[in-house]
């Protein structure tokens, strides 16, 4: 069986305890960047935006790659989201029914009913009116984004998310100015199951308490290995995560491990989780792709036809996924992930490949 890179678990903290390389942090990997200030810039135009039977265009806006950006004003008119700017601090929130998000123009970091995250793309001020990453913003407050490619057509529709509240914890140790531990995670509230929220609840506080002991293990034996020799050495232990899932009695996640210890950049791996509501169990690879007994040659070759299609230049051929395969929903879609150097270098970061459910059935 192929070696699983990178686990998210606490053989991750020593495993990069003084990893380097002359690569820089790639865009995909600009969540897990601690400086949140960039120079971001956007080409105006008009954006065709179909919701339901209405199809509009509104004043909005590309970054060079592509991404869709409209103006804070189509929020609170044809979505009907409560949104506020304060000019003094250059903060943009946008609300909604048990969700509340904030922005700084040109700042990757945002926060959602307390949970603080970086993103690759930043709200922008151009001419005195803010745009916002479209797809971004909105997945985040619960819509399903989608792109017809011959029509050049957003379509946007709400998401059924499960009766549910998740709240952030967090907890931060810093030793000094450049040595810290963050982490946080969700936790459920208001589910009807009680007993399979406190399940889940319970599950993923003892994987923050193996996050935690590995952080606190690394600092230890970092500090014991450069004590008096370079008393500034950087050391950065930070847990985040992404709620990808929400829906149909399932909740799916990912949680995001960044480690620095000096060099050109840090290392991050993800390790997903996906939950059974109803019962509180964590789910298969196989169990979310409908029992489905041929689905390892299912993903396998879609996995081909994707990185042929992308031209990826790999570290080593890709044969088959493994059996602890890390995975998570995503709309209609399980997705599948590799982590950094398991099959392509570090430039290219974590690949993922998105698959149909339909696929399985």
């Amino acid at each position: 069986m192929k070696k699983k890179m990178f686990s998210a678990k606490i053989a991750l903290a020593t495993a990069l305890l003084v990893a380097a390389s002359s690569a820089l942090l790639p865009q995909q990997a600009s969540v897990y960047a601690q400086s949140d200030s960039v120079d971001f810039s956007v080409q105006l135009a008009t954006i065709n935006i179909q919701i339901g039977d209405q199809q509009l265009s509104v004043p909005g806006g590309k970054s060079k790659d592509g991404d869709t950006y409209v103006g804070l004003a189509f929020l609170s008119k044809e979505l009907g989201l409560t949104t506020s700017w304060d000019a003094a601090t250059k903060t943009v929130t946008v609300s909604g029914p048990n969700k509340t998000m904030s922005m700084q123009n040109q700042s990757t970091q945002y926060a959602l009913n307390g949970h603080t995250f970086f993103a690759p793309l930043p709200p922008v001020i151009i001419d005195g009116t803010t745009y916002l990453p479209l797809r971004l913003l909105l997945e985040q407050m619960g819509y399903k984004i989608g792109y017809n490619d011959e029509s050049r057509v957003v379509s946007i529709s709400k998401v059924k998310e499960n009766e549910l509240k998740l709240t952030n914890k967090s907890e931060t140790q810093t030793k000094s100015d450049n040595r810290s531990i963050s982490l946080q995670y969700p936790q459920i509230e208001g589910w009807a199951n009680s007993a399979a929220s406190t399940k889940i609840n319970t599950f993923i506080q003892n994987e923050i308490a193996k996050y935690r002991a590995a952080a606190i293990q690394q600092l230890a034996d970092l500090t014991e290995d450069i004590s008096g020799t370079e008393p500034d050495f950087p050391n950065t232990f930070d847990v985040n995560y992404r709620i990808t899932y929400n829906q149909d009695h399932k909740l799916s996640l990912y949680f995001i491990v960044y480690t620095f210890s000096g060099g050109a950049h840090g290392f991050y791996s993800w390790d997903a989780h996906t939950f059974d509501l109803d019962t509180g169990n964590e789910l298969t690879l196989q169990q979310v792709t409908s029992n489905n007994t041929t689905y390892k040659s299912i993903i396998n070759q879609e996995i081909k036809k994707q990185l042929k299609a992308n031209d990826y230049e790999l570290i080593e051929p890709f044969e088959s996924i493994r059996n602890d395969q890390g995975f998570y929903l995503k709309d209609d879609t399980v997705v599948v992930y590799f982590g950094l150097y398991e099959y392509a270098p570090y430039a290219l970061g974590i690949l993922e490949f998105p698959i149909p459910l339909s696929d399985f059935k």
